[in-house]
């Protein structure tokens, strides 16, 4: 089964599952939807599916006109908002959830590094709006110089196939959360789902690392890669490939657990070590390095994520919307990137072409038009023929893979918030 197909079994899944009420009578709020009302939790479903970035009056005016066939009642923007807080977070959750489930059960084969299946794990700080809901679930914070200047964040984790390009779990939490808890949760996340295979590598960057961090996978036979810092005590006895022991602790019932420490020569000159569970003799420390840039793909993810849909460009200003729009928003990443890959596959030129260039879709042309198709095809309002209509469009889209592109990188001081909640786009 090829990933268009994927895509469309995914969206008729969820189709099924949002036009069942007794679904969605498990994630609405006590004594919320029950009566006959102009305003159903179908319909507010669908307008979080459906809605830009643009102000609620101009959303409005465009599900009641291009939505027309659920007959979207004429409510205020205030009734619509009320109505969104009724329902829990979770539901997206569960509609992410079913995306990731028939991806791997349905994909023939998944992609792998030398027989090795590859998953990394980032997380990334998200800007949230100012508001009362926020702060208390999320925190409230100040700079310095001006502690007057309150505001909050959100640390936003994910853990992500490389190869195949799909998000298989995430979470948002306090910005001053812990990173590696976020990475443990989703490890059990996968061991739950059955997605984790003993030839399953995780990779991490710096800043995960610690002996629990590294106990907590080796106990769990699970292999990993980390990033060390240098000034980590394992780092400065390591002469390019080293084995060492972290002592366990007998009061505590901790045993000896062995690491490789792979030291790696950059091309700027300077070195950095990787600290590994994987004793395959024939992974030599050239292979690790080019191992660990597979991790890569994770911050344009992330890129992908805050730039191509938005999405700290929340349209409500409460934790329980933050939430839904957070995993909408991975829904349409994953459901998108089925579309892009089937596409590359098919734009990969033969060793025989005379093409100087590879080629790949554009994932942004994919991301916009999906985004308006979504909520029309669960609406029955186009059928799912369209999905394979974007597919033959994106791959006349294509464009040029440069090899060996890089962008130096720019630290520039933030002066002020980015996401203003009261600046709209006007599409």
């Amino acid at each position: 089964m090829n990933r268009i197909n994927i895509c469309k079994n995914i969206i008729q899944s969820i189709h099924d599952y949002i036009t069942n009420q007794d679904n969605l009578d498990a994630y609405r709020e006590k004594n919320r939807f029950v009566r006959k009302r102009k305003l159903s939790i179908f319909h507010v479903i669908m307008y979080l599916l459906f809605t830009s970035k643009a102000s609620m009056y101009q959303n409005l005016f465009r599900i009641r006109t291009e939505l027309n066939k659920i007959e979207f009642p004429d409510v205020s923007k205030q009734a619509l908002s009320k109505a969104r807080q009724s329902i829990h977070p979770d539901l997206f959750l569960s509609l992410f959830n079913i995306s990731v489930d028939l991806f791997y059960k349905q994909l023939p084969q998944r992609r792998t590094w030398n027989g090795y299946h590859l998953l990394a794990v980032d997380g990334s700080k998200l800007e949230l709006p100012n508001s009362k809901s926020n702060f208390e679930f999320f925190g409230e914070m100040f700079t310095y110089p001006n502690p007057e200047r309150r505001f909050t964040s959100g640390l936003a984790s994910i853990i992500y196939d490389v190869l195949d390009d799909y998000i298989v779990h995430a979470s948002l939490s306090p910005y001053l959360a812990s990173e590696r808890t976020a990475a443990k949760e989703h490890i059990a996340t996968l061991e739950a789902l059955d997605i984790f295979s003993d030839n399953s590598i995780v990779i991490f960057d710096r800043g995960y690392y610690s002996e629990g961090m590294f106990r907590f996978f080796s106990e769990r036979n699970h292999l990993c890669l980390m990033r060390l810092k240098s000034n980590v005590k394992i780092v400065k006895n390591c002469k390019g490939d080293t084995m060492s022991i972290l002592p366990g602790n007998p009061k505590l019932g901790t045993e000896d657990v062995k690491i490789r420490v792979i030291e790696v020569d950059l091309p700027n000159g300077t070195k950095e070590y990787l600290a590994t569970n994987i004793f395959d003799s024939g992974i030599t420390p050239s292979m690790f390095s080019e191992l660990y840039f597979y991790r890569w793909p994770i911050e344009v993810k992330y890129r992908e994520l805050k730039t191509r849909l938005c999405l700290e460009e929340f349209s409500g200003t409460s934790a329980i919307s933050i939430m839904q729009e957070f995993y909408i928003n991975l829904l349409l990443s994953n459901l998108a990137s089925l579309i892009k890959n089937e596409a590359d596959n098919n734009l990969q030129v033969p060793a025989e072409s005379a093409n100087k260039h590879h080629y790949q879709s554009n994932r942004s042309f994919i991301i916009g038009c999906f985004k308006g198709l979504l909520p029309k095809i669960l609406c029955t309002i186009l059928e799912m023929a369209c999905i394979d209509q974007l597919y033959t469009e994106s791959l006349r889209t294509k464009g040029k893979v440069v090899p060996d592109r890089s962008y130096p990188r720019k630290k520039l001081k933030l002066v002020c918030r980015k996401h203003s909640n009261n600046k709209k786009v006007a599409f």
